[in-house]
C-alpha cells in the first residue's frame, strides 16, 4: 500500500504540474522513525530524532544540528511535541511525532538557521542504474528498491521528486548512456514534456567497496541553451545504496536551501510589491500567500486604488530571496512596471497579475 501511495503521488506532481510546477510540501512538522520499545527512554530518544529530522526538513540544511541552540533544545525534544503515536509497521515498532511548527521556525529563527518554506520545486530525475545486472533509466511507476529509497528520502527531506515515465516517447529520446555519460542537452530535450522547474541525471554503480554514486543538477527553464552547465555536481562512494542516495538528496537540498531558504538577516529590510487588475477574492489570496512566506516578516497594505493594491513587506532577508520564492509561484505573472511611491532604502520587489487556480 505504501508503494502505491508514492507511485500515486508521483503521478499527482505530474498531473498536477500542468498548472504549476513548484510543489507544496504537507506534514514539515512530522517524522516517524523506528523505536526498540516503549519505555520512557526509548520514546525519549525516538522523540529526539524525529525533532531532529523535523528541523533539517524544515531548514534543508543538515549542518543545522551542530548549531548550539538547536543541539540544547534537541536535549527537550518533549517540551516540542503536540502529539505522538506507536504504529507496527511489520513487526517493526514505529513512533510517530507531531511538533508545534511555530516552535520549529522560532528556533530556527533564532539560532540565525535558515528557514525552507512549504512551496518547493519539482525535481525531475534521470537515474541510471544496474538493478539486476540490467543497466536501465529507472521508471516513475517501477517498484524497486531504489525508488521506493528515493521516495523514503523525498518524504523524509521535503523535497519533492518526479521520475520519467519512459514510455515510447522517452526510450526514443534519451537511453542508459545519455543518462551515464552527462549528455545534458540531450536528457534537456527528452525532459521538456514534464512540468518539472528542474531535472537530474544520477546514476548508482555497484562498485567493490559500496555504491559510486554521481547527480548533476540542472536549470529545466534554460533548458534550451546549448552545453549546459550543470548548478551543482557531485560524485562520491557510499556504504550501501540507502547511504547513495541519501548524499544525493542532499547534494539537491544543499542547492535549493542556497536559493530558497531564508535566513534572518537582522537588517530588516523593506520593500513593496504591488498587484494589478486584481479582484476581491484575490486580494484575500494574495495575503494568505505573501504571509506565509519565509522570506516575510511582515504585511500591510500601503496603497489600495481600483484594482490594484501594493502591499510593504518587511523581510527577514533580502529582495532577491523574496524573488527567488516569487519564481516558484505560478498565480503570480510579471506585468509591466508603473511609476509608484517607494519608501526610502527600499528596493521594489515588481509589479505582478495575480491568476487564481481554477
Amino acid at each position: 500500500m505504501r508503494k502505491l501511495f508514492f507511485r500515486l503521488l508521483g503521478c499527482c506532481w505530474l498531473l498536477g504540474s500542468m498548472h504549476a510546477s513548484a510543489v507544496e510540501v504537507s506534514q514539515l512538522d512530522q517524522s516517524v522513525v523506528n523505536v526498540a520499545s516503549r519505555s520512557d527512554a526509548d520514546r525519549e530518544a525516538a522523540i529526539r530524532e524525529a525533532l531532529s529530522n523535523v528541523l533539517v526538513k524544515n531548514s534543508g540544511a543538515r549542518s543545522v544540528l551542530n548549531n548550539n541552540m538547536v543541539a540544547e533544545r534537541l536535549g527537550q525534544a518533549s517540551s516540542m511535541v503536540m502529539q505522538f503515536g506507536y504504529t507496527d509497521d511489520q513487526g517493526q515498532l514505529k513512533l510517530q511525532a507531531l511538533f508545534e511548527h511555530d516552535k520549529i521556525i522560532n528556533l530556527l529563527r533564532a539560532a540565525g538557521e535558515p528557514v525552507w518554506g512549504r512551496q518547493r520545486p519539482l525535481t525531475l530525475i534521470w537515474l541510471a542504474s544496474d538493478e539486476n545486472n540490467q543497466p536501465q533509466i529507472v521508471a516513475d511507476g517501477v517498484t524497486n528498491d531504489e525508488r521506493q529509497l528515493f521516495a523514503d528520502a523525498s518524504s523524509q527531506r521535503g523535497i519533492p521528486v518526479l521520475f520519467p515515465l519512459m514510455d515510447l516517447d522517452d526510450l526514443q529520446a534519451v537511453n542508459v548512456n545519455d543518462v551515464r555519460g552527462q549528455f545534458a542537452d540531450t536528457v534537456a530535450r527528452a525532459s521538456a514534456r514534464y512540468q518539472a522547474d528542474y531535472f537530474a541525471m544520477a546514476s548508482l554503480t555497484t562498485v567493490g567497496d559500496g555504491i559510486h554514486y554521481q547527480i548533476s543538477l540542472y536549470d529545466k527553464t534554460n533548458s534550451e541553451q546549448a552545453f549546459m552547465q550543470p548548478l551543482i555536481s557531485d560524485q562520491n562512494t557510499a556504504v550501501d545504496k540507502p547511504a547513495a542516495i541519501a548524499a544525493m538528496m542532499f547534494t539537491l537540498s544543499n542547492y535549493f536551501v542556497s536559493r530558497y531558504a531564508v535566513a534572518d538577516s537582522g537588517e530588516s529590510q523593506q520593500t513593496t510589491v504591488t498587484f494589478s487588475a486584481i479582484t476581491q477574492k484575490q486580494l484575500v489570496e494574495i495575503e494568505a500567500f505573501l504571509k506565509q512566506l519565509t522570506a516575510v516578516k511582515s504585511v500591510t497594505i500601503d496603497q489600495l486604488q481600483g484594482d490594484k493594491v501594493s502591499y510593504r513587506l518587511q523581510l527577514f532577508g533580502s529582495v532577491a530571496e523574496l524573488k527567488n520564492l516569487f519564481s516558484l509561484e505560478s498565480r503570480m505573472v510579471a506585468a509591466p512596471e508603473t511609476a509608484s511611491a517607494g519608501f526610502d532604502n527600499s528596493v521594489s520587489a515588481g509589479t505582478y497579475e495575480w491568476h487564481s487556480r481554477q
